[in-house]
């Protein structure tokens, strides 16, 4: 996309690939790094927003962008969108006489001690993601939510930085099911690993709007500005079914890629961007403090 962009503007144009914990982080420590961030779940831009590191900015076309996919001050616009599911190696799950899980509790099973892999909710945006969505299926109630990673914590076989890792330990073998997007279990199957399915928890899950954010310290604002107008345009969401990032494109004029997850199909809880923002240190604290510190293993 980077190189696209450098070749449709003339604008030399380079990238750091960071999950978004990593990206908060280095805001903080190093302001003016970074001309754009482009990536990471929309929540994690506005509590970049909240600490003065954005710079407000509504790129050109997204009139056609769906109300859920645009913050109207310009603290971040939406890109792409995907849905957290999981992706399970069937040869692993028939190994243990474990269906597909098709519902959140299915991960509670024992059969799946010690096979199942989790991004680790500091370090990536997924894991998070997992966090807030058992609060809305509990109404909000933290501690119900705490409980159940607290439940599940027996059968997490690693807490990975990144989301797209346990894909890749499924597809290997090396776990039995992945807490991952829809989106990166697709991508490892196109990648090779045919053995995984992609299976959705009948409840409801959590999802992404994958949200870019012109940066308050840009070196270079001008440029950052028309790489955030360029990347909204058609021309350039379109280039995502070539990619290919197994993501929807949100520009609803764009094509979408034959292998992407169907958005649509998949049911949705109610995900307000604000409150995942404004929980999301709560959630992580109690996750490190009462779950992950728990097993010494990981």
């Amino acid at each position: 996309m980077t190189q696209a962009f450098s070749k449709s503007t003339g604008i030399k144009t380079t990238y750091v690939r960071l999950g978004s914990g990593e990206v908060l982080a280095r805001l903080a420590t190093n302001p003016g790094e970074f001309d754009v961030w482009a990536g990471g779940q929309a929540e994690n831009h506005l509590l970049a927003d909240d600490k003065g590191e954005i710079e407000h900015y509504v790129p050109k076309g997204t009139d056609d962008l769906s109300k859920d996919y645009k913050d109207t001050k310009g603290s971040w616009t939406g890109f792409y969108t995907d849905s957290i599911a999981f992706c399970s190696s069937t040869t692993e799950l028939q190994k243990r006489g474990v269906k597909a899980p098709t519902s959140w509790s299915d991960l509670l099973n024992s059969k799946l001690k010690g096979a199942i892999a989790m991004p680790h909710p500091a370090t990536a945006g997924v894991g998070y993601m997992a966090m807030f969505t058992q609060s809305v299926l509990n109404n909000g109630n933290h501690d119900k939510a705490i409980d159940y990673f607290k439940q599940l914590n027996g059968n997490v076989m690693q807490y990975s930085k990144s989301a797209a890792t346990g894909t890749e330990q499924a597809g290997r073998g090396e776990a039995s099911v992945a807490i991952a997007l829809d989106s990166d279990c697709q991508k490892a199957i196109k990648a090779g690993y045919k053995d995984l399915k992609t299976t959705y928890p009948k409840e409801g899950t959590g999802y992404e709007v994958g949200a870019l954010s012109v940066l308050k310290k840009a070196r270079n604002l001008k440029s950052a500005k028309a790489f955030a107008d360029w990347m909204m345009t058609t021309d350039a969401q379109n280039r995502y079914a070539a990619v290919p990032s197994f993501a929807a494109p949100t520009n609803p004029k764009a094509k979408v890629g034959a292998d992407v997850p169907d958005q649509s199909k998949v049911k949705k809880v109610s995900w307000n961007v604000r409150k995942a923002a404004d929980e999301r240190d709560t959630f992580i604290k109690a996750f490190e403090s009462e779950v992950a510190s728990s097993n010494s293993a990981k």
